[in-house]
């Protein structure tokens, strides 16, 4: 029995003018920001990061008086050993598809441009797709971070899930400067941590939302905040988002930031979008309570943190197999499938992405995630100044004249 449809063409029954107007998806920072490489073929399902640790002698500060040899050889100083380790991380293959609902070409013929409709639903699938690996690159540097810090007093941090404490402070300056030194004390500009360098001082990558980077530019009101922005920043890393560098952090801006509630005391994450009713189907809408939140995350974002590993398409195995090409990158193909009873005459398609990656975790110890308070009721609310009324009988004949 073949399966059932929905059609969602739009049909010209109650005169439908002009041109077709869509919902767009807004583009993240995030798809530009995390190093893709490739999926190394050959190797088991799950592979392994290895990282050679920094080490250290025993006795740094200890040395050893030079003298005559006297029935002694100290032309031989003591030897202090440096040891050595390394740490590994394993990561796994993760895969995903999407597919639109399937058009029937009968549908069709009856349906309003229909050529712009079905152009729509395309853009709308690749849409998706990038919101996908955008929420994938959200959670999974939230993951691979090993310090996720709580905006209060002590900055309580875990390296696994946040602690179920509710800040009380916005992201401040002062904040990310204590974070600053902990990376550079860290040496976390030696390992590709920092993309460029102001000042002779390692500047990182600040993902916050718009409010948030306008208040820490505001912050320190005896400051000219955009003495510190560079041109060079601008002209070498605008294509990732970056429009301004201040005090050893470069930000970007995320557009839809992770929000949170903190509930029963435990933390519990908003959505920015939900799913209502549209005349003909389903339509995700802003959600109100994403945009009431009261508490976001910001980023220190550090390539080296960690990237995805997207498996190549395979073509063949050799002795004569073919297989069609799969991009796991999510690239969007239309397919027509004929079944002898479903599709047996090849009239019905739908588009389809695969999407494969693996987190590959290489330097966690950068990784830093702030939980913080967001000002929801702060609109710099102004009340205009006392202003004694004026009467109609103070205007003059031509001050009547000009209000009519």
């Amino acid at each position: 029995m073949p399966e059932t449809h929905n059609d969602r063409l739009a049909r010209n029954e109650n005169l439908i003018t002009g041109e077709i107007y869509r919902t767009s998806l807004n583009k993240s920072v995030w798809n530009k920001l995390i190093p893709k490489v490739p999926w190394i073929k050959g190797m088991s399902s799950v592979q392994q990061v290895l990282t050679m640790e920094r080490n250290l002698p025993a006795n740094v500060d200890t040395w050893q008086d030079l003298a005559p040899n006297e029935n002694s050889n100290t032309c031989v100083p003591n030897v202090d050993e440096v040891p050595r380790g390394y740490t590994t991380r394993s990561f796994n293959l993760v895969k995903k598809a999407i597919e639109s609902e399937e058009i029937c070409v009968e549908d069709t013929r009856d349906a309003y441009e229909v050529d712009e409709q079905v152009a729509s639903m395309f853009k709308n699938m690749r849409d998706s797709v990038a919101y996908i690996w955008k929420r994938r690159a959200q959670l999974e540097y939230t993951r691979i971070s090993q310090h996720k810090i709580i905006a209060t007093h002590g900055l309580p941090e875990a390296a696994g899930e946040f602690p179920p404490i509710p800040p009380t402070s916005v992201l401040t300056q002062k904040l990310l400067d204590q974070l600053y030194v902990d990376l550079v004390s860290n040496s976390a500009q030696e390992d590709g941590g920092s993309l460029n360098m102001v000042g002779g001082a390692p500047q990182f990558i600040l993902v916050t939302d718009m409010m948030t980077s306008n208040a820490i530019l505001r912050e320190d009101q005896t400051q000219n905040a955009f003495l510190w922005n560079s041109d060079r920043v601008k002209e070498l890393l605008a294509p990732l988002g970056i429009n301004r560098s201040y005090l050893g952090f470069m930000h970007t801006i995320d557009l839809l930031p992770r929000r949170f509630n903190f509930t029963g005391g435990a933390w519990v994450e908003v959505q920015p979008y939900v799913t209502g009713a549209a005349t003909n189907g389903y339509k995700s809408v802003l959600n109100p309570a994403w945009k009431a939140a009261p508490y976001t995350d910001s980023y220190i974002f550090l390539p080296s943190v960690m990237s995805f590993a997207v498996p190549d398409s395979i073509n063949s195995v050799g002795s004569g197999t073919s297989f069609n090409p799969q991009s796991y990158i999510g690239s969007v193909k239309w397919l027509n499938i004929l079944h002898k009873t479903d599709n047996p005459d090849g009239n019905q398609g739908f588009y389809r992405a695969v999407i494969a990656t693996g987190t590959k975790p290489v330097h966690p110890e950068f990784g830093y995630v702030v939980r913080h308070l967001r000002c929801v009721g702060d609109i710099g609310h102004q009340e205009c100044p006392d202003v004694t009324p004026v009467s109609d009988t103070d205007l003059s004949d031509s001050d009547s004249y000009l209000l009519g």
